[in-house]
C-alpha cells in the first residue's frame, strides 16, 4: 500500500508524536470496543477500573466477586424458558430486571444495589446494564482463576421488575428449588452444578443471613461473620466439592452444615440425586471441572429474553487502535490525526497479559487521501483498520463538550463541499430512572447551524441539548446523514475510562 491510500504506523515510541483526546473510529465496532476494554485492560493509566471490584488481594473487594455471581443467579433465575419449549417466548434471563426487585424478600442483602451502583457509571448507548451484569460474572471468574468465559454482547435492560417471582432462598424445598432452576431451562444435574461452581468463591454472612451463620462467626477479624463456603474462597477451584465429599474444611459451606437444618438448601439439593453430580464433580481434572463450570456459567448469562439477539463473542486485540480520531491540533490548529495504538502481546483470555499504549499524531497535510492505516511491530501481524476520507463530515472532540447535564458539540467539514446537508446529532444520555440503580438511555435529535468559524479549508456547524435529568455516565453523540451513522463521540466518560 502507498502513503496515500493507507498510513504505516510502526510501533516504535520515539516515531509517534503525543495524542490529542476524543474518539472518532471504534474497531470493530462501538459496543464491541468499549466492552473489549472492561475485558482487557486492567492496569495502568489507561485501565478501565471495571475489576476494580475483583481484585483478589484485597480484603473488602473479596466480598464483591462473591456479589457479582450472585446479582446475575438471581437476575437470570426468574426467566420463563417453560413457553419456548412449545414455539413460544422466553421471558426474563439477564435483562436487569433485578435493579427493581431488590424489595422482593428473596433479594434480600446490599448486594444488589451495591453491584448496580459500581456498575452505573459504564452504562451508555451502546454498554447497557444487563450486560454489565453478564461481565461482572465473567470478570469475578476469570481473575479468580477460572476459565474464561465466551462473552457476547447485546443484552437489553428490561423497564420494569420481572413478574416472575421465584429465587431459591436457604430454607426453599428441594422441590421448589428444582421446579426454579428448571423453569430457567437447567435440569437437577445443571441445578446442582452451577450451584457447586457459584459456591466455590465467597461466603455466607451472619449480617446478612443470620438464620443461616449464628453470631459466633463475628470476630474481630470477620465482622460480617463471614462463613466461606471452601478453604479457598478467592480461588474458582473445585476444592468446595472435594470438602463437601470428603467432609473436610468448609465441608461444603453453612447452606450445607447450618445449625438451622431448614437453612441447609445446598445439602438437600445435592443429596437429591445421591450425590451423583457431586461424585462426578469430584472425580474430574480440575480442567474439567473448570470447562463444565464455564459452559453452565456461560449458559446462565446467555439466558436473554426471546427477541434478544446476542452477537459475536468478544475476543481480545492483539493490536487495536484506540481513540483515534480527526481533530484540529490545540497547538497549530492544524488537522491531525490522533490517538493510540494499543498491543496485548500474549493476550489469549482476558487481561491475561500486559498492554502498551502507543500515542501518535499525523498532520492531515501529509495524509490527505488516506483511507486507512496500517499497524506493524516486532512480532506482531501488520494489521490495516479503515478511516474516513478528509473532508468528511466529523464531530470535532476539542470543540465538543458535556457538563452535567448538557452538552455542545462542533462538526466540521471540507468548505464548500456540499457533504453537510440534512445533518443531525443524535445525542443518548444515560439517566436515573424510578425504582431501580440500573439508568436508562434517553435519546434526542438535534439539528445543527452553520456558525462564523474559519479554519483554511472547513466549515462548522454546532449544536447543543440539555437532558434536564441527572446524568450517570457517558453522553453519546452520533452524526448522521440519511439514516446513516458518520461519527461517533462518547464525552463525560468519567470512571469508565473510555
Amino acid at each position: 500500500m502507498t502513503l496515500r491510500s493507507s498510513i504505516l504506523l510502526h510501533l516504535l515510541p520515539l516515531l509517534l508524536l503525543a495524542s490529542s483526546g476524543g474518539a472518532m473510529f471504534f474497531y470493530p465496532t462501538p459496543q464491541a470496543s468499549l466492552l473489549e476494554h472492561l475485558l482487557v485492560d486492567h492496569g495502568g493509566a489507561r485501565a478501565a477500573n471495571f475489576s476494580a471490584a475483583v481484585t483478589p488481594l484485597h480484603q473488602l473487594r473479596d466480598r464483591g466477586r462473591r456479589a457479582w455471581l450472585r446479582v446475575a443467579f438471581h437476575d437470570f433465575i426468574t426467566a420463563d424458558t417453560t413457553a419456548a419449549a412449545g414455539g413460544g417466548v422466553t421471558t426474563g434471563g439477564i435483562d436487569a430486571s433485578i435493579g427493581f426487585e431488590t424489595g422482593r424478600a428473596e433479594n434480600k442483602g446490599s448486594a444488589f444495589n451495591d453491584s448496580l451502583t459500581f456498575w452505573r457509571p459504564f452504562v451508555n448507548e451502546y454498554v447497557s446494564m444487563s450486560d454489565l451484569i453478564a461481565l461482572g460474572t465473567v470478570m469475578s471468574v476469570h481473575l479468580c482463576g477460572g476459565k474464561a468465559i465466551p462473552y457476547r454482547p447485546g443484552r437489553v435492560d428490561a423497564l420494569h421488575a420481572d413478574p416472575t417471582t421465584g429465587v431459591p432462598e436457604p430454607e426453599t424445598g428441594v422441590d421448589e428449588t428444582l421446579d426454579e432452576f428448571g423453569r430457567a431451562g437447567f435440569n437437577k444435574q445443571d441445578a446442582i452444578a452451577l450451584t457447586a461452581c457459584g459456591h466455590t468463591l465467597g461466603s455466607v454472612h451472619h449480617g446478612g443471613f443470620p438464620e443461616v451463620v449464628g453470631p459466633e462467626a463475628v470476630t474481630p477479624n470477620n465482622t460480617n461473620g463471614g462463613a466461606n463456603f471452601d478453604s479457598t474462597r478467592g480461588a474458582f477451584d473445585p476444592l468446595v466439592v472435594h470438602e463437601y465429599i470428603d467432609a473436610t474444611g468448609s465441608r461444603g459451606g453453612a447452606l450445607v452444615t447450618s445449625f438451622n437444618e431448614t437453612a441447609r438448601s445446598d445439602l438437600r439439593l445435592y443429596e437429591s440425586d445421591g450425590n451423583r453430580t457431586m461424585r462426578g464433580l469430584y472425580n474430574m481434572t480440575a480442567e474439567a471441572f473448570q470447562d463444565t463450570c464455564a459452559g453452565l456459567l456461560g449458559r446462565m448469562i446467555d439466558t436473554v429474553p426471546s427477541g434478544v439477539r446476542l452477537g459475536d463473542v468478544i475476543a481480545p486485540m492483539s493490536i487495536k487502535p484506540v481513540n483515534v480520531t480527526w481533530d484540529f491540533d490545540g497547538a497549530t490548529g492544524g488537522l491531525v490525526l490522533s490517538g493510540n495504538i494499543r498491543s496485548g502481546k500474549g493476550h489469549t483470555a482476558y487481561g491475561d497479559s500486559d498492554t502498551y499504549f502507543y500515542p501518535f499524531a499525523i498532520p492531515g497535510s501529509a495524509i490527505a487521501d488516506a483511507t486507512s492505516f496500517t499497524v506493524a511491530g516486532d512480532s506482531l501481524t501488520a494489521q490495516t483498520f479503515p478511516i474516513t476520507r478528509q473532508g468528511q463530515p466529523f464531530l470535532v472532540p476539542r470543540m465538543s463538550t458535556a457538563t452535567g447535564s448538557s452538552t455542545s458539540f462542533t462538526v466540521a467539514s471540507a468548505a464548500d463541499s456540499g457533504l453537510e446537508e440534512g445533518m443531525t446529532v443524535e445525542v443518548t444520555a444515560p439517566v436515573e430512572q424510578p425504582l431501580t440503580l440500573a439508568p436508562k438511555v434517553v435519546t434526542a435529535v438535534v439539528n445543527l447551524t452553520m456558525t462564523e468559524d474559519v479554519k483554511p479549508g472547513f466549515r462548522f456547524w454546532k449544536g447543543s441539548y440539555d437532558v434536564h435529568q441527572q446524568v450517570t455516565g457517558a453522553i453519546g453523540l452520533t452524526l448522521t446523514q440519511g439514516g446513516e451513522a458518520l461519527d461517533h463521540l462518547l464525552l463525560g466518560a468519567g470512571l469508565a475510562g473510555w
